[in-house]
């Protein structure tokens, strides 16, 4: 079964209620542990720069990514992404930076901090959340708008 926004009609007997209700939750629980939602643990190998949808991250609409730094790197792209895609990185060390691409192309970070075409330094328990924009999943790559970033203070 679908979800069918026309059912049950008014005319269906009460008895049957709980048919449509377990239908409709089989397909609401398949549709939140689809590919819509995934978690990942990644860890950043030493002077990486740049990260995959498709292999480094997952090609999910909304991702969590819990991120490790196996060595000092400076993440300037992230490439394959589709528009509309989320990405809420939270990094479990301080062995990573986002590089600020100061352009709108390319997979490219736009991060909202100043200065311009700066870095941001992440700390151990520092949250920033991307969104795609203009990316097609294939060869065009849009660019990554920071949406929002916690910095730890503990």
């Amino acid at each position: 079964m679908t979800l069918d926004v026309s059912q049950p009609t008014d005319q269906v007997l009460v008895s049957e209620l709980p048919t449509y209700i377990r239908q409709d939750r089989v397909e609401i629980n398949s549709v939140v542990s689809s590919s819509m939602m995934s978690q990942t643990d990644l860890t950043i190998v030493f002077a990486q720069t740049s990260l995959t949808v498709g292999s480094d991250l997952s090609v999910a609409g909304f991702e969590t990514i819990l991120v490790t730094g196996g060595g000092i790197a400076s993440l300037e792209t992230i490439l394959g992404g589709s528009d509309g895609q989320v990405k809420v990185f939270i990094f479990l060390d301080a062995n990573v930076s986002l590089v600020d691409g100061n352009a709108k192309e390319l997979g490219k970070f736009y991060l909202n901090q100043l200065p311009a075409g700066g870095t941001f330094n992440c700390q151990q328990d520092d949250v920033i959340c991307l969104r795609n924009v203009g990316g097609d999943g294939a060869s065009v790559y849009g660019w990554w708008k920071e949406l929002y970033r916690t910095v730890s203070v503990k």
